[in-house]
C-alpha cells in the first residue's frame, strides 16, 4: 500500500473519521494501532506478526527485566534486535562473503541458498527500538508500562515504513494527548501532504525512467548522459525520500502528531557537515547519539580517533542502507569527505588559499561533487558497474556532449529547482498558516497543478527497500 495510492487514501480517511469521531483518547490509540496493522497486513502478513512479536518482547525486557538489572536488559535488547535485523538483511550477505574467502585459500565449499526475505520497515523500527532501550538506560525516560502506546510508538502507519526515526521523548507524549481539530492542522497536514505527493509523483517518478535506463546499459551512452544520469539520480531520491518524509509529517499531522523533518535544504549546502544536518537528519541524529558519541566522538581524542570514529559510523550507515559493498563504499566517501572537511578547519592555511575555499560558489560546488558522486555507488548495483559510470564521465573522447536523453528530463530539472525553493520554504516550519489566505492558496494550487500535469504512476519509494 504505497502512501500515493488510492488504497492508502482511503486507509488515511477511515482512520481519520473514526479517530475524530471520538474524544477518548484510549479509544483514538486502539483506532490508531488496528489501521497501522491493517496497513502493514498489506505489505506482509507474515512479518506483521515478527514485528508484534518483537514489541512485545522489548516491552517485557523494558518493564521486566530493566528495574532489576539495567544493563542486562541493554545488552538483551540490542541484540535481540540486531540479531533480528542481521538474520533477516545480512545474513546471505555475510555467508557469501565467508564462502568467497574460503574458496580464495583452496577450500571448496558451496554457498547454501538463503532466501531473500526483508521485513519492510525492519532498519527503521529496530533503530527505534535500540534507542527506546538505551535512552531508558541512561534514564532520559521512563519505561511504557502499556503495551499499546509502545506498539504505537513503532507501528503507526505514517512513518512506520522508511520514518522520519522517532525518539520516544518526543513521540510518546503525543499518544497520552487529547489532540484536537482545528483549520491550522487541516491545512497544514493536507498541504505537507500534497507537497510530498508531488515532489514524489511528479519529480522522482518523472525522472527514473531516464536514471533506470541510463544506469542500466552504462556502457550504451556516452560521458554527459551518464553524466546527467548521475545529477537526475541525486535529484531522484532526494525528491522520492524528501516527497516520503513530507507525506508522512503531512498525514501524522493530520491526527495532531507532529513527527521530526529529516530535510532541510541539503543541496545547497556548502560543507559536508552542513549536509549531513541537514539530510536525512533523523538518521544522522541516530548516528551521532548512538554510535558516533558511544564510540567517543570528537571530544578530547587524538585526530587519529576522530577519524576512525567518524569512519565507523559513516562504514555502519552505509551499511544500514543494504548489505551490498556498494553502500559500504558510499558511507567511506561520506566519512572521508567528513575527516577531510575537518582536518581543513584544523590546518593553518594561507588566508588567500582559505578564502578560495571559503567563497560559496566553490565551497558549494566541492560539497556537491563529492555528494553526486558517492550517489553513484548508492545507484549502480554492482561495483563494477559504478565504476563503469565513473569510467564514462571522465572519458572526454568524440561525441561526449552528445546527449540521448529528451526534453522533458530537463524540464523536470528546472522544476525540482523552482519547487525545492518553495517547498523549502513552506515546509520546514511544517506550517502555511503564517502566510496570507492568498499566498496559501497559491502554494496548494502550484503543487496540485504540477501533479496533475507531471503525475506518473506509482513506483515504490526507494527508501522503502532498506
Amino acid at each position: 500500500m504505497l502512501f500515493n495510492s488510492e488504497g492508502y487514501g482511503i486507509l488515511l480517511a477511515l482512520t481519520l473519521l473514526a479517530y475524530w469521531s471520538t474524544k477518548s483518547v484510549p479509544l483514538r490509540q486502539l483506532i490508531v494501532f488496528i489501521a497501522s496493522v491493517v496497513f502493514y497486513i498489506q505489505w506482509s502478513f507474515l512479518f506483521v506478526f515478527l514485528l508484534l512479536g518483537l514489541i512485545i518482547l522489548n516491552w517485557v525486557i523494558t518493564v521486566w527485566v530493566f528495574p532489576r538489572n539495567s544493563r542486562l536488559g541493554l545488552w538483551l535488547v540490542v541484540l535481540a534486535n540486531l540479531g533480528i535485523l542481521f538474520s533477516f538483511k545480512y545474513l546471505s550477505f555475510f555467508v557469501d562473503n565467508v564462502v568467497d574467502g574460503l574458496q580464495l585459500v583452496g577450500i571448496a565449499v558451496e554457498s547454501p541458498r538463503i532466501p531473500a526475505l526483508l521485513p519492510l520497515g525492519i532498519s527503521f523500527y529496530v533503530f527505534e527500538l535500540i534507542s527506546y532501550a538505551v535512552d531508558l538506560y541512561n534514564k532520559k525516560i521512563s519505561a511504557e508500562r502499556n503495551p499499546l502506546k509502545l506498539s504505537i510508538f513503532v507501528l503507526f502507519f505514517p512513518h512506520l515504513i522508511a520514518g522520519p526515526i522517532c525518539r520516544a521523548h518526543q513521540f510518546m507524549p503525543q499518544i497520552d494527548a487529547l489532540q484536537k481539530l482545528s483549520s491550522d492542522l487541516i491545512v497544514t497536514g493536507a498541504y505537507l501532504f500534497v507537497t510530498g505527493f508531488a515532489l514524489k509523483c511528479g519529480i522522482a517518478d518523472g525522472i527514473a525512467p531516464y536514471v533506470n535506463t541510463t544506469f542500466a546499459n552504462p556502457g550504451n551512452y556516452g560521458g554527459l548522459d551518464n553524466l546527467l544520469a548521475v545529477v537526475g539520480f541525486g535529484v531522484q531520491i532526494f525528491c522520492d525520500f524528501w516527497g516520503y518524509s513530507l507525506m508522512a509529517l503531512g498525514a501524522a499531522k493530520l491526527f495532531g502528531y507532529d513527527l521530526p523533518s529529516n530535510f532541510n535544504s541539503p543541496y545547497t549546502a556548502r560543507s559536508i557537515q552542513q549536509f549531513w544536518r541537514s539530510w536525512h537528519i533523523t538518521l544522522s541524529n541516530w548516528l551521532r547519539d548512538y554510535l558516533y558519541i558511544p564510540l567517543g566522538g570528537s571530544k578530547d581524542l587524538s585526530n587519529f580517533k576522530i577519524t576512525r570514529n567518524l569512519m565507523i559510523t559513516m562504514l555502519l550507515g552505509g551499511l544500514w542502507h543494504g548489505a551490498s559493498y556498494n553502500f559500504v563504499i558510499w558511507g567511506g566517501i561520506h566519512g572521508l569527505a567528513l575527516s577531510v572537511n575537518r582536518y581543513y578547519h584544523l590546518m593553518k592555511l594561507p588566508s588567500g588559499v582559505r578564502a578560495i575555499f571559503s567563497c560559496a560558489p566553490i565551497s558549494w560546488l566541492l560539497t556537491m561533487a563529492v555528494v553526486f558522486f558517492s550517489w553513484i555507488f548508492f545507484r549502480a548495483p554492482t561495483l563494477s558497474e559504478a565504476l563503469m559510470v565513473v569510467s564514462n564521465i571522465f572519458n572526454f573522447s568524440n561525441g561526449y556532449m552528445q546527449t540521448r536523453l529528451d526534453g522533458v528530463f530537463f524540464e523536470l530539472l528546472v522544476m525540482f529547482v523552482v519547487l525545492y525553493f518553495v517547498a523549502n520554504r513552506t515546509t520546514n516550519s511544517q506550517s502555511i498558516s503564517q502566510y496570507s489566505i492568498r499566498s496559501q492558496l497559491v502554494f496548494f494550487s502550484t503543487m496540485f497543478v504540477f501533479s496533475l500535469i507531471y503525475y506518473v504512476d506509482g513506483a515504490q519509494f526507494i527508501y522503502f527497500q532498506f
